[in-house]
C-alpha cells in the first residue's frame, strides 16, 4: 500500500504522479465490463510490477526504465490540419516518455475476440455526405503527417496512402501517429508502439484469435511501410479470467477503486512473449533534417 501511494510518475490529469490518482482518474471513465482492457492494463502496470516490466520490454526498447518514465494513462494527441485542431484527439491507453523514447501502449483483450477492426475503408464509407468524406480525409491525412515528419513511413504522397493503405485499421493509424507526434531519430526520440495484448490462457478461441490479430498487426505495419521506429506486440497471459467474471461481472469503473486494496487478475510474467515486429536504433550521429517538412 505505501508503494501505491508514491510517486512514481503516474498521470491521469493530476499533478503529483502517483498511481492512486491515476486509478481515481480511469474510474472516471468508460468500461463496458470487467473485461475491459483498460482493467489489466492498469492493474498489470501497477508500481509493484515495474522491476519486472522493465527487465522484459528492456529487452526490446533500450533505455526503457519504467520506474523513472512518465506514465500518462489514457494520453490525447490532437490531430493539426493546416494549423487546427481536427476531429476527436487519438487517446492512448498508456503513454510512456523518456529521455530518448515515446512509447504508446494499446491494451487489447477481448476486443480482438469479439469483433474485427474498422478499416480505414470503412471508417470512410460510414458517410455518405461529400463534406463528411472530405473531413475524413483531411483527418487521415493529419495522422499521416505525424508518422511522414517522424521519418516513420516509406510512404511517397497522399495519393499512394489512399490507394494502398485502407485496409490498414483506422485506430492503428491514428496510434502509430501519436507515437510519432513530436518524435522521430532525428528529433532524438525514438518513436514505440506496443500493442499490449492480454489472453485467457485457459481459452484456445481466446489464444487462436490472439494469433488473427497479431498477423493483422504485422499487415498492417507493412501497409504503411513503417521504419525508423520501433513496433513490438506484447502478449500478457492472465490466468483467472474465468474467476474475474464470477466474481466481478457486475462491476465497472468502480473496479479501479478495488484494485487498490486487492488484485483483481493474476498475470503469468514467466509466460510473457516480446515479438518485436519492427526495430530501428538511434544512430551516433544523427543528420541535419529540413525545417517544417511536411507530406506533399
Amino acid at each position: 500500500m505505501k508503494m501505491m501511494d508514491e510517486d512514481r510518475g503516474y498521470y491521469f490529469g493530476f499533478p503529483k504522479g502517483r498511481y492512486t490518482e491515476a486509478l481515481a482518474g480511469l474510474a472516471c471513465t468508460k468500461v463496458n465490463t470487467c473485461h475491459t482492457s483498460s482493467i489489466p492494463l492498469a492493474e498489470f502496470w501497477q508500481p509493484a510490477n515495474l522491476g519486472r516490466i522493465g527487465e522484459i520490454l528492456g529487452r526490446a526498447i533500450s533505455g526503457f526504465c519504467p520506474e523513472s518514465d512518465l506514465k500518462y494513462f489514457e494520453f490525447p494527441t490532437e490531430a493539426m490540419w493546416k494549423g487546427e485542431k481536427i476531429g476527436n484527439p487519438s487517446m492512448t491507453d498508456l503513454m510512456i516518455i523518456g529521455p530518448s523514447h515515446k512509447i504508446a501502449v494499446e491494451g487489447k483483450m477481448t476486443e480482438y475476440v469479439r469483433y474485427r477492426e474498422k478499416t480505414i475503408r470503412d471508417w470512410l464509407n460510414e458517410s455518405e455526405r461529400a463534406k463528411d468524406v472530405t473531413f475524413r480525409r483531411h483527418l487521415l491525412s493529419a495522422w499521416l503527417n505525424y508518422i511522414h515528419e517522424a521519418g516513420c513511413t516509406g510512404i511517397a504522397d497522399y495519393g499512394e496512402f489512399f490507394r494502398d493503405c485502407k485496409d490498414v485499421a483506422y485506430q492503428f493509424l491514428h496510434r502509430t501517429a501519436s507515437a510519432c507526434s513530436k518524435a522521430g531519430i532525428e528529433k532524438g526520440t525514438m518513436p514505440v508502439l506496443v500493442y499490449q495484448l492480454f489472453f485467457d490462457v485457459n481459452g484456445r478461441e481466446h489464444i487462436a484469435k490472439m494469433e488473427e490479430f497479431k498477423c493483422e498487426l504485422r499487415r498492417w505495419a507493412s501497409l504503411l511501410k513503417l521504419r525508423n521506429m520501433k513496433f513490438v506486440i506484447f502478449s500478457v497471459p492472465v490466468t483467472n479470467m474465468r474467476e474475474v467474471w464470477e466474481r466481478f461481472g457486475s462491476m465497472r469503473g468502480e473496479l479501479f477503486d478495488l484494485m487498490q486494496r486487492e488484485a483483481i487478475y493474476k498475470f503469468d510474467f514467466g509466460g510473457i512473449a516480446v515479438e518485436t515486429v519492427l526495430d530501428a536504433e538511434m544512430p551516433s550521429k544523427r543528420l541535419a533534417v529540413k525545417d517544417n517538412e511536411s507530406m506533399v
